[in-house]
């Protein structure tokens, strides 16, 4: 079940067993503390274990199936669990799930889980799998709603939009970023108003944008966003040559896509001239509709000889940035 559903029933009712799976750090974070805080356990009662460790399964599964000694229930932690994934079997701790003594807890932690194996549907039945997936940017608006409730604050229309554009750079999005960023600003302002200036003072640079975002925006026909973009990769000279080629491939993909679609190669049958996914093949043929092809010409060639100039030195930044202009708004 998401975050949301699973955080509600944890208030309702406790279960024994728990599966925690995903690559959002946050939610499984928030869901692990919640388990703790509604099992009222004292984390230095907690048995831990990280499979990443070389730890026997037999020594987990007897922990699990301990009875408390000194404690009135025994809370077994598992992080890095490989029992969901491909390689993933044992029957002995498929039965001790299944009967789980009632003074006994165990969450499970791990990146990815097959919902066909043995073991996630056992636990599905008896316990509950939270599956914490990352957000994307046009996710993120009843997180930031919950996360300004718990602060006590709220965000002028503007500052909301500058909110979500900073978010839109990203591919995806790291809660425990704006999870910190917004409490960094809660703390830093006394008003309960967060405007545009409070956000452009007191954000701090954003992680890793990446490289799919340029182009995203580029064809989006953003040209404001996909300079943001460009200058924020580009500052680290570096990345010079990294974007130039993420540049021409795009270009190159998109006046390809265009030849054959002109030779009546349509929809994902342009997978095999392309050389891509199906899926990604037909999504290049759209983009490329709102191109025309003298315009890719042109700035295949532009592209050549920024890349030439920008290797020997005798420019910078701007070439790149007219290049994307005149990419973005079409010209």
């Amino acid at each position: 079940m998401n975050y949301k559903d699973f955080m509600q029933e944890l208030n309702s009712e406790i279960k024994n067993v728990y599966l925690l799976c995903g690559t959002e750090n946050f939610y499984i974070d928030k869901a692990r503390e919640k388990i703790f805080e509604r099992l009222a356990v004292d984390k230095s009662e907690i048995v831990t274990f990280d499979c990443a460790e070389k730890i026997s399964t037999a020594e987990i599964i007897s922990a699990i199936d301990s009875a408390p000694l000194f404690n009135p229930q025994n809370v077994v932690l598992v992080k890095n669990a490989p029992y969901f994934g491909a390689e993933g079997k044992s029957d002995r701790l498929a039965e001790v799930l299944e009967y789980m003594q009632p003074t006994n807890f165990v969450i499970f932690i791990s990146k990815s889980a097959d919902k066909r194996k043995k073991l996630y549907k056992i636990i599905s039945r008896v316990g509950a799998v939270l599956e914490a997936e990352p957000l994307r940017p046009w996710q993120l608006d009843d997180w930031l709603n919950d996360k300004l409730k718990s602060i006590g604050k709220v965000m002028t229309p503007d500052a909301r939009k500058y909110f979500m554009e900073r978010a839109g750079l990203l591919q995806e999005i790291s809660l425990w970023y704006f999870e910190n960023e917004l409490d960094k600003v809660a703390l830093a302002i006394k008003s309960r108003e967060i405007t545009v200036e409070h956000l452009e003072r007191l954000l701090t640079e954003l992680p890793e944008v990446s490289n799919f975002a340029l182009v995203d925006a580029i064809d989006a026909r953003k040209p404001k966003t996909a300079i943001k973009i460009l200058r924020m990769q580009l500052r680290d000279r570096n990345k010079f040559p990294l974007v130039t080629t993420i540049l021409v491939r795009h270009v190159r993909q998109l006046l390809r896509a265009k030849y054959f679609i002109a030779k009546g190669v349509k929809g994902r049958g342009l997978a095999e001239p392309l050389e891509l996914n199906p899926f990604i093949a037909q999504k290049v043929a759209e983009k490329s509709a709102s191109y025309s092809p003298k315009l890719l010409e042109k700035i295949f060639i532009e592209l050549a000889d920024a890349d030439f100039k920008l290797k020997t030195g005798r420019a910078g930044i701007e070439i790149l940035e007219r290049i994307v202009i005149k990419l973005a708004a079409r010209l």
